[in-house]
């Protein structure tokens, strides 16, 4: 006997996903068009007015090997910067320079990546890095047991892209989430002990109090807990005491006075949380301090609700929490999507015909915020986030259907 003959795909779906594709492919080339034209002048120096070719990496690059180079003086090894070092880079990065922007905001343990990273020359480290990252998500997300089509097409997300160009940590960081949300029930020693590695960017893990903090969670949470012990030791170890000492005196500051710092004189387009959103509104610094407190309470309340009790459906639950994640700090700009983008790319495929497209909007979404934003003067991308929450909770907290319902129906 024959198979039956597919159905056609209905214009009604394949339409808005050709639309859908066509802004991708032109995001695609846009961005590749910039980091070729990046590659291709690079700045002589970095400086409050110019950035390198290799973005924000560079930054992070360059606190490594200063770390590594300090490090190396106190154990009585005399290492002296090179020439194109000293003339390249004119930014004190861990000082508070007067301009925030450029202040390096991260804690201890996130500079033991960059220690790691500043031991190949600039220009190499930044490929191995984004090229790294992103093949140690693919792999967390694969082990978790997220199927490849929607870890391709997650990593592959305007998100995942603008993360390249600047050599940023959101591929890691989100990849990292996500994989340990998936995990969480079957294997959750290992969920737990990737949720700790998310200490390099604490804003990123906010989420997970509201996971973890259930009574059948606990091998989760302990496995949490070590794992957080350790890098803060391994960088107390390897960075020194003062390295924290710095973090908590100006560091963590530094990300405070960003956040205080009027959107006339600095218009973040970046921008992706409640409180930028509400900025870009000229709300108060109050209002929108309250209103991301307002909204990052919920979000932890609806995750907590979300992960009392078992689901039928671990990918709706996953693509939910990296919605609400995203919520709920009040600093984040687009590059810290790659969580939500994989999130997204996985309930696309899953979704009813009728609720692809939307998904894939949702999807493509943090890649034309910025775009949006610079034309608007406004920030939107919060908007998308909380479509996305309300579309996924209620896919995660369907009620299971019982095997004999199944069979009552086909019955009838």
């Amino acid at each position: 006997m024959k198979p039956a003959p597919k159905a056609p795909p209905r214009i009604a779906l394949f339409i808005p996903l050709a639309a859908i594709g066509y802004l991708y492919l032109l995001f695609l080339v846009f961005s590749i068009r910039r980091l070729a034209e990046a590659w291709s002048h690079p700045a002589s120096a970095m400086s409050a007015a110019a950035m390198l070719p290799e973005g924000d990496f560079a930054r992070f690059w360059y606190v490594g090997k200063t770390l590594v180079l300090s490090r190396l003086e106190i154990l009585g090894i005399h290492i002296v910067p090179s020439a194109w070092l000293l003339q390249t880079f004119k930014l004190n990065l861990f000082a508070s320079s007067g301009d925030t922007q450029f202040d390096w905001i991260y804690p201890p343990t996130m500079n033991l990546l960059a220690m790691l990273a500043s031991l190949l020359p600039l220009g190499t480290s930044f490929f191995v890095w984004d090229i790294a990252t992103l093949c140690l998500a693919a792999w967390l997300l694969r082990l978790a047991g997220l199927d490849w089509k929607s870890i391709l097409l997650g990593l592959a997300g305007t998100a995942s892209i603008q993360n390249f160009v600047m050599g940023q940590n959101g591929v890691l960081t989100g990849g990292v989430l996500a994989a340990a949300l998936l995990c969480l029930t079957a294997r959750p020693v290992l969920a737990g002990a990737l949720a700790g590695l998310l200490c390099i960017k604490p804003p990123i893990g906010f989420v997970l109090p509201a996971v973890l903090l259930h009574t059948r969670r606990v091998n989760a949470l302990w496995a949490c807990g070590l794992s957080v012990l350790a890098l803060c030791g391994l960088s107390a170890i390897l960075e020194g005491w003062q390295a924290w000492q710095w973090y908590f005196t100006i560091g963590r500051h530094s990300a405070v006075q960003v956040l205080t710092t009027p959107f006339q004189q600095t218009f973040l387009v970046a921008g992706s949380t409640v409180f930028f959103m509400l900025r870009s509104f000229n709300a108060s610094l109050a209002a929108a301090y309250g209103a991301q407190g307002a909204c990052g309470a919920v979000a932890l309340i609806l995750t907590w609700i979300l992960w009392r009790r078992p689901t039928h459906d671990s990918v709706a639950r996953m693509a939910a929490t990296l919605c609400l994640a995203s919520l709920i700090s009040p600093y984040g700009y687009f590059y810290d999507l790659v969580g939500y983008s994989i999130g997204m790319a996985a309930m696309a495929f899953r979704a009813a015909d009728r609720w692809k497209p939307v998904y894939a909007l949702l999807w493509l979404a943090p890649g034309y915020s910025g775009l949006l934003a610079g034309i608007t003067g406004h920030i939107f991308m919060p908007a998308a986030i909380m479509a996305g929450a309300f579309m996924t909770w209620r896919e995660a907290t369907v009620p299971q259907t019982p095997p004999h319902a199944h069979n009552l129906a086909s019955a009838e």
